[in-house]
């Protein structure tokens, strides 16, 4: 092999690998900009309040699947029971908090109609000095564009 054949391999190589670094850096920027459209789930950032109250049960949706199945909690605030909704059991069960009937705790989130009853769509769970954080104040879950392998 000559010097010429040497130099020819070696713009074929480094063009490919040119190639193929521009196709990832594409396909990373697509995702990123994809995982951040907006959120198109119930909340209202006008009515955002934060509640006081403890937990009486701790409930899984109905849904069969993984992705859509969420936990929420029945709170009794004062005279009112209301459901809060966390967000995706896979997202809430990663974060290694665990609630229990009878803690007391401090809801701040959006009042909503959730599946045709009042609930408060949860930004954050306070609970003594432990603070879960679960959406931004846009309402923008902090799970949306987290995958569940992360």
């Amino acid at each position: 092999m000559n010097t010429r054949e040497v130099i020819k391999n070696i713009q074929l190589v480094g063009g490919g690998l040119a190639l193929l670094s521009a196709a990832g850096l594409t396909y990373a920027i697509t995702k990123s900009i994809n995982s951040r459209k907006k959120y198109s789930r119930p909340f209202d950032k006008d009515t955002i309040e934060e509640l006081k109250g403890k937990i009486l049960e701790v409930a899984h949706t109905e849904d069969k699947k993984d992705e859509t199945r969420g936990i929420y909690l029945n709170v009794q605030v004062e005279e009112e029971v209301i459901p809060v909704q966390l967000g995706p059991a896979w997202y809430i069960n990663h974060q290694g908090r665990r609630f229990k009937p009878g803690e007391k705790i401090t809801v701040k989130g959006s009042r909503m109609q959730f599946d045709g009853t009042e609930s408060i769509v949860a930004l954050s769970i306070a609970r003594n000095d432990e603070i879960l954080k679960l959406r931004d104040e846009d309402g923008t879950p902090h799970w949306y564009g987290w995958s569940k392998a992360s």
